[in-house]
């Protein structure tokens, strides 16, 4: 049977770090063994400089290669345990990709309904269609619990208080701008149902993400402790909405 595949994020960075960084391993190898004769310091300076950038680069390709294949899992993982299920909850997951979050979602929701949406961007996850996400959800044997759609987290058509759990893994950084990055965040909290929670995974903007939780009025919000996923702070923060007559 066919194994899940949840591709690599940043495929082309990956792809060039590692290429340039061979490069110059085997540009400074060869020029070295070029060079044995020679008598003065100076080339054989340049070359180590290049060397070493070039195991350095290396190691960054393997760091981030690492963190799409074994490095995000844990951490997706960690943070479903943490949130509170009763195995029958609606969820959206923003963002999903190959569907990493939303088959882990369906692992703790085997009543509910797990949605799965995203934009398919190429440049941000190798090989990332609707498809890929598809053929995913049946090698992990959930495809009759998970669906994926196209969507747009700066274009959500859904109604207010649509779902129990909003979630997200490593998908809003994408978004350049500061504010429209935290006014998606805040779109997102519109989502939830009273008593549902949030929870974002993601590298550098997570401690945004807490303030805009405390200024649309969720509670007990908490964030994660720091890993260095893909060389970036890596978190996640989640959030709860607070209950009718709390």
């Amino acid at each position: 049977m066919k194994t899940a595949d949840y591709g690599i994020d940043k495929p082309e960075r990956v792809r060039a770090l590692a290429m340039v960084g061979l490069v110059l391993i085997g540009t400074g190898l060869a020029q070295f063994i070029a060079l044995q004769s020679t008598v003065e310091d100076w080339p054989e300076l340049i070359l180590s400089i290049c060397l070493w950038i070039g195991v350095l680069l290396l190691v960054v390709a393997g760091v981030m290669l690492w963190s799409s294949k074994t490095g995000k899992f844990g951490l997706a993982w960690k943070m479903l345990e943490e949130m509170k299920w009763r195995g029958r909850e609606k969820v959206l997951d923003v963002g999903c990709g190959r569907g990493l979050l939303t088959i882990l979602a369906a692992r703790k929701a085997p009543l509910g309904e797990i949605l799965g949406i995203d934009i398919w961007s190429q440049e941000q996850l190798s090989e990332n269609t609707k498809e890929a996400a598809e053929e995913n959800a049946e090698a992990e044997r959930v495809a009759d619990l998970v669906r994926f759609e196209d969507g747009d987290v700066n274009d959500l058509r859904f109604a207010v208080g649509s779902f129990d759990k909003v979630i997200s893994c490593l998908c809003l950084h994408a978004i350049g701008s500061r504010k429209v990055r935290n006014e998606a965040v805040a779109k997102l909290t519109k989502l939830l149902r009273p008593g549902g929670e949030i929870a974002i995974l993601d590298i550098l903007h997570t401690k945004e993400y807490r303030k805009v939780f405390e200024q649309q009025g969720l509670q007990n919000i908490r964030r994660s402790p720091m890993k260095f996923l893909y060389f970036l702070p890596t978190r996640y923060v989640i959030a709860e909405k607070a209950k009718i007559g709390n």
